[in-house]
């Protein structure tokens, strides 16, 4: 991730997820959690209030928290967690479940030539960003 070769350079970061379990396997080094649908990062479309609001509690974050923190923001996507169950499957007991893929550390790509490409563009670590990422 961009975020630690930066953090290695002095700079701090911070990042708003949505998929806490993916922010949790790259090790983050400061990030906000929001319950919310992925792709909705700051709330919903044309809510400014909500989107500063969560901006700057995120900011916030650069000033009370040191390595690898992840803080769960209070916001609510809806009054109930009701919009979960169209987002994810619902069992015969009625109990909604993340059924998306289980994470992996190894790349992954979007088809056999994207992989390619990716390994030729990287086979001599010239990229900043992805050096030490063993392909």
């Amino acid at each position: 991730m961009i975020s630690h070769q930066l953090e290695e350079a002095g700079i701090a970061t911070v990042a708003i997820s949505t998929a806490k379990d993916i922010t949790e396997a790259v090790r983050m080094p400061r990030a906000a959690f929001l319950d919310f649908p992925q792709g909705f990062t700051v709330g919903k479309p044309n809510n400014m209030k909500l989107a500063k609001e969560i901006l700057k509690s995120t900011l916030e974050i650069l000033d009370t928290s040191v390595d690898e923190t992840l803080v769960d923001l209070e916001f609510h996507w809806a009054e109930s967690d009701e919009w979960k169950d169209s987002v994810f499957a619902v069992t015969s007991d009625g109990q909604a479940t993340d059924n998306r893929l289980t994470r992996s550390a190894n790349p992954q790509y979007q088809n056999d030539q994207d992989s390619i490409e990716a390994q030729i563009s990287h086979k001599d670590g010239e990229c900043l960003v992805c050096i030490g990422i063993d392909y």
